[in-house]
This record gives structure tokens, C-alpha cells and sequence, in this order.
């Protein structure tokens, strides 16, 4: 059997109602319709607000409408701990996403370029989209974990914002209108049921009230309303007829307002309620007077006037803060008071409440009392002067004297007020003004920590290089490995990377040796491919040069590694080029091609400085794209 219970909340001013199982379509339309919507996550329909409808359907459906017994900050709190979770999970899946890119570009470091004509093109672009799309997840998974993460700290804010003594006075006042509003259509219907309950009532009385009382009526048959004068300027109008619509509609009216009158007198016994434990406002602590101080947003201000409404404190008028500097004072809701202090001293009262002063003096503006109220107050106004050893604090009248220009006032009319006399001085124990703190220190802004999304995010924007290197065939991870054994690279060394291409013997070198321990310089003739080089390896200094043209500034290395192009026999050339490069004492690595060129011009060479010879096994440079024998050789110097 299916329960249904409902609840409201004065917190949030909600309905809700509670289902032990699923509505039926009828039941779910109705509830829809009066604008109850389903909350999963808390298993329950809720109203955004309460109206006498929605509590009719409730005590319909339930009985009776219960308190609910889960307070705004503990909602809070399952909101918080749900978007956690959410915040977890995406956070989990963000890392996932990140390793399986990882795993993807194991052999292609992140921002190596397509090669265009080369065989590993088509297999390239295929891992480049991968890891593009894998990254492109990662970083929209981590955002998103960061977004409900934030969303946990927000809903408890809110919550804790809400409990505020200032928001919930300000809230009150919100509630106060509502109240007056509705009273006045009480009072309003009220009025004209009085009107129309008057006996005799005549065909002419009933027009003239008519005239004022806006009422409609549907008749059958119309698609528009008709007005109750419309239906007494009729032939034969029923005057009591009308009377009785009107009377019922009208009892209708007051009915509807009373129960939003009496809704909104609960809400506030429980805000006032509220307010009182948590400590209410600053005027129920304390009686501010002028030339007290008032906390506001961390920075003390002297009371100058203290405003009320109905016999309360509504607001205080204060000096304007110093980057309002168009402005003499402004007038703060006293829901905004954070604390207050009383007068130290009189003097302290006379300083917040200067007189009005009136003198005549040379270029002022000479009037009388009526001929200062006739002037537009956009065009005059009052300004305060402030104390010096001359005189104390005054205020005085000023108007628009033309061209912008405005003139102190001088009423002709009125008693005569010169400027008070300065204060005396105050003995060494009592303070002439209030100790009034220094404003709060603002917050310093702590940018957000680093991390690898956001590398990603920047590696986004910039997509995947294309790069034209048909004839590019880069050293295999094997046989650069054994290029670095055979150099026997050592701390202190200049190490010399020539034809560097996809960087395949920077990465075997850094991968033996402490990159800072050494100092590496790469050419490469390609552009694309040193502007690779150089984003991924910042301790190498790579220059984008054709080898075979580089001069004495290239300098002088200790080792030279280097897979120079086999076609036409470039190899020879460059491997004899780069010996001019080489130190006494330094060691040359090289792969040429071991054909019969090769072994006719280079292997003397070898065999000359002592070197060694050492054909690659047969395949070596396959998965390059290329199945031509090669041999690893060694020169010294």
C-alpha cells in the first residue's frame, strides 16, 4: 500500500512530498502540474515555494502538512558530500584517461610531428587522434571535477550564508513588504464588499462602484472577461444578481490573501525566532548614537545621522569610503553593521554632527529662505567642512551658480551662524576621537597549483605538427642505445648530435647520463623538427642548420653521435665533415650504410685512427621504414 507524506520547511519556504512507491500516471500529472518536481538523489518531489494550492493538493493527498525535520545545513551537507563523490569519481577517471594517453605515446614523446611521405605517416596520424581525443577527455574530466568540487564548497556557503543574522533580517524585510501587500488587497476587498453590502442598493450606486472596482466575470460562451459595469450598463441588469458574484468574489479574494497573510506571519515569528538566538543585529545589542562608530566591510566609519522607520534602526549615514570620493556620505542598511562602539567623547558627538552654519562672505550667493526652497535640489545641497586649529566641523549651504560652478549660500532671513569654535583640548587620559582599527587586510591572491591537465590543455591549442620528411629514417631505440655504450659519454663531455631528426639519440643519451651533467648541442636542417627539439629538451642547444654548411662557430666536441642521410652517399660525406668537429682525444659514433662505397672510403678510416667496424644485424632499421644493411663505426682521435 503506497504512503504519502508532505513536509515544509521555513528555511527555504518548500514543500515536500514523500512516496513510498512510484506514482501513477494520474497522481504524477497532478503533482507535476502544481509544480512539484523529482529529486532523485533525495528520493522525494519538491515545490520551489509554498502556495495555499500546493498545500491543498498536499493535505489532500496526505492529511496534514509536517515539519521537515532535515535542516538547510544538513541538505547542505548531503549536497556537499554527493558532489564529492561526483568530484571524486570524474578526478579518477581524469587520471585513467591521462594514462591511456601515456600508454598510447609511449613511443611517440608528446608534440612529435607527422612525418608526411614517411611509412610511419598513416600509423601516426591514426595515434596522434587517439591521443589528441584521450587528451582532450582527460582535461574535460578533470574540469569537471573541479567544477563539482567547487559546487560542494558553494552549497555549503549558501547554506551558512543564509543562517546570517544580516541575510536573515533582510530577508524579513522582504517578508515585511510581502505582508503589507497583501494586507492592502484585504483591505482593498474589504472595502468594496462594505460598499456593496450597503442598503438600498440602486442601479446607479451599483455603476458608481462598478466604475472602481475592477471585477471580471467569464460568460458562457465568450472567450474574454467581462467587467461588472459592462454587465449593469446592460438592459435589465440584475443588480442583486451582480451583487452576489461580486460579494463571493471578493470573500474569494480575501480568503486567498489571508492564507498568504498568515503564511507570511509564521515565516516570520520563526525568522524572528531565528534571529534572536543567533544573536540578532548590532541595534538589538546596542543603542547607536551619533558620533559612535560603525564596523562596516572590515572598516570602522563615524555615525552621522541614525536613521529609523516605525521606531526602529533601519540604516546609519556615514562619511563615504575614500574611493567614493564624488560622494560626501552614504546611507549603509543596518543589517550591514558588523559591531559598533559608543562615543568616547562629546567631542566625538559634535564632530558626527556639525551645524548648519549662515554667514555672508566675499562671492557668496545672497538669497532668501524662499527663494532657496524654490531652486531644484539637483542644483543645491549641503557640504561639511572639516575641523581645524581655526574652527570645528560645520556644514554649510551651496548652490549652482552657473557653468558648473557652484557658490556658498548666505540666507538673508534666518539668524546668522558662524562656524563653532575649535574644541578644547582633551586631557592626556580621554581620547578626542574613537581608537578605531585599521581596515582588514585583503586577500592575498594564491594562484591555483599546476598540474599535468593543464600542460595538456596548452598542448590542445596548439594540435599536432605536420612535417614533410620523406627520406627521414630515425635511429631505432636499439641501435641508439648501443651509439651512447660506444661513446662512453662521460660528466664534462661536449657532446655533439648532428642530423638530430625526431631526437631518437637525444632521448638514448639523456636516458645514460644527467643531462646537466653534460653539454649537448643538436643541428638539424628540418624546422619543424629543431622546434621540436628544443620544446622537448631545454638543456640542449639545437640549431636549425644544413651540417654540411656549419662553421668554426659550431665549436669543437669531445663526442659526436650521429645518423647522417644514406642516399647518394651523404653519409660519407657527413661523417667526414663532422671528424673536423671532433677534439683530440674525442670519440666518433656514426651508422652509415655498409655498401661497397662505404666500406672503400670510410673503413680505412676507421682502420686508420684504430677505430672499430661493426656490421648492424640484418633488419636493424625496419620498423624505420627501411631495410638497407647498415654497420655501426667508431673513430678516435
Amino acid at each position: 500500500m503506497q504512503t504519502l507524506t508532505a513536509t515544509y520547511s521555513p528555511e527555504d519556504n518548500k514543500l515536500r512530498l514523500y512516496a513510498s512507491e512510484r506514482l501513477d500516471a494520474d497522481l504524477y500529472s497532478r503533482v507535476d502540474a502544481a509544480g512539484f518536481k523529482w529529486a532523485p538523489k533525495q528520493r522525494l518531489f519538491v515545490a520551489p515555494m509554498w502556495t495555499p494550492a500546493r498545500e491543498n493538493l498536499l493535505i489532500e493527498l496526505c492529511g496534514e502538512v509536517g515539519d521537515e525535520d532535515t535542516s538547510l545545513v544538513e541538505r547542505a551537507e548531503e549536497r556537499a558530500d554527493r558532489f564529492e563523490d561526483y568530484s571524486g569519481k570524474r578526478a579518477s577517471e581524469a587520471h585513467a584517461a591521462r594514462e591511456a594517453v601515456q600508454t598510447i605515446a609511449g613511443r611517440i614523446p608528446e608534440g612529435q610531428p607527422i612525418l608526411v611521405g614517411h611509412h610511419s605517416e598513416r600509423r601516426a596520424r591514426r595515434d596522434a587522434e587517439r591521443i589528441e581525443n584521450g587528451m582532450r577527455r582527460a582535461v574535460n574530466l578533470w574540469e569537471t571535477s573541479g567544477y563539482w568540487a567547487e559546487r560542494a564548497k558553494g552549497a555549503l556557503r549558501h547554506a551558512k550564508y543564509k543562517e546570517q543574522p544580516g541575510v536573515r533580517h533582510r530577508r524579513m524585510k522582504g517578508l515585511e513588504a510581502d505582508r503589507r501587500k497583501y494586507q492592502r488587497e484585504i483591505d482593498t476587498a474589504e472595502k468594496f464588499a462594505k460598499l456593496w453590502k450597503a442598503d438600498p442598493l440602486t442601479l446607479e450606486k451599483a455603476k458608481a462602484i462598478a466604475q472602481y472596482d475592477h471585477i471580471y466575470f467569464r460568460e458562457e460562451g465568450k472567450e474574454t472577461s467581462t467587467s461588472i459595469y459592462e454587465i449593469l450598463s446592460r438592459e435589465n441588469a440584475d443588480v442583486e444578481q451582480v451583487r452576489e458574484r461580486v460579494l463571493r468574489a471578493h470573500a474569494r479574494t480575501i480568503a486567498w490573501y489571508g492564507r498568504w497573510a498568515a503564511h507570511v506571519d509564521n515565516r516570520l515569528e520563526y525568522e524572528r525566532a531565528m534571529l534572536g538566538e543567533s544573536g540578532g543585529l548590532v541595534t538589538d545589542n546596542a543603542d547607536i548614537v551619533v558620533g559612535g562608530t560603525v564596523l562596516i566591510g572590515g572598516e570602522w566609519y563615524v555615525v552621522n545621522r541614525v536613521n529609523k522607520s516605525n521606531g526602529r534602526v533601519n540604516s546609519v549615514t556615514t562619511p563615504a569610503p575614500k574611493v567614493m570620493h564624488w560622494r560626501s556620505t552614504v546611507i549603509t542598511p543596518i543589517e550591514s553593521v558588523q559591531d559598533y562602539r559608543a562615543p568616547e567623547s562629546a567631542n566625538a558627538v559634535a564632530a558626527a554632527k556639525p551645524p548648519l552654519a549662515n554667514y555672508p562672505g566675499e562671492d557668496f550667493l545672497a538669497m532668501t529662505r524662499a527663494e532657496w526652497r524654490e531652486r531644484d535640489s539637483n542644483y543645491k545641497g549641503t557640504r561639511t567642512v572639516a575641523a581645524t586649529e581655526s574652527h570645528g566641523a560645520y556644514k554649510f549651504r551651496r548652490a549652482h551658480a552657473g557653468r558648473g560652478h557652484y557658490k556658498q549660500v548666505f540666507i538673508t532671513d534666518e539668524k546668522r551662524i558662524d562656524p563653532p569654535a575649535p574644541a578644547a583640548p582633551q586631557a592626556a587620559s580621554v581620547n578626542v576621537a574613537p581608537q578605531v582599527e585599521p581596515a582588514a587586510v585583503a586577500p592575498v591572491y594564491v594562484p591555483r597549483e599546476r598540474t599535468e591537465f593543464d600542460t595538456m590543455r596548452e598542448q590542445l591549442k596548439h594540435g599536432v605538427q605536420v612535417v614533410s620528411a620523406p627520406k627521414l629514417f630515425p635511429t631505432p631505440e636499439v641501435a641508439a642505445d648501443r651509439m651512447v655504450d660506444e661513446a662512453r659519454i662521460e660528466a664534462g663531455d661536449r657532446v655533439g648530435e648532428f642530423s638530430a631528426g625526431t631526437g631518437c639519440i637525444l632521448a638514448a643519451i639523456f636516458a645514460a647520463i644527467d643531462p646537466s651533467a653534460i653539454k649537448v648541442t643538436a643541428v638539424e636542417i628540418n624546422h619543424a623538427l629543431s622546434q621540436a627539439l628544443a620544446a622537448r629538451y631545454g638543456d640542449v642547444k639545437v640549431i636549425c642548420a644544413d651540417f654540411m654548411e656549419c662553421g668554426a662557430e659550431l665549436g669543437t666536441f669531445t663526442k659526436i653521435l650521429l645518423n647522417p642521410p644514406f642516399s647518394k652517399g651523404q653519409d660519407i660525406a657527413h661523417i667526414r665533415r663532422a671528424l673536423d668537429f671532433l677534439d683530440p682525444g674525442g670519440r666518433l659514433v656514426a651508422i652509415c650504410a655498409n655498401g661497397p662505397r662505404q666500406q672503400e672510403i670510410l673503413l680505412p678510416l676507421v682502420e686508420a685512427h684504430g677505430g672499430t667496424w661493426e656490421e648492424l644485424p640484418e633488419g636493424t632499421f625496419i620498423e624505420s621504414g627501411t631495410n638497407v644493411r647498415t654497420a655501426l663505426l667508431t673513430i678516435d682521435l
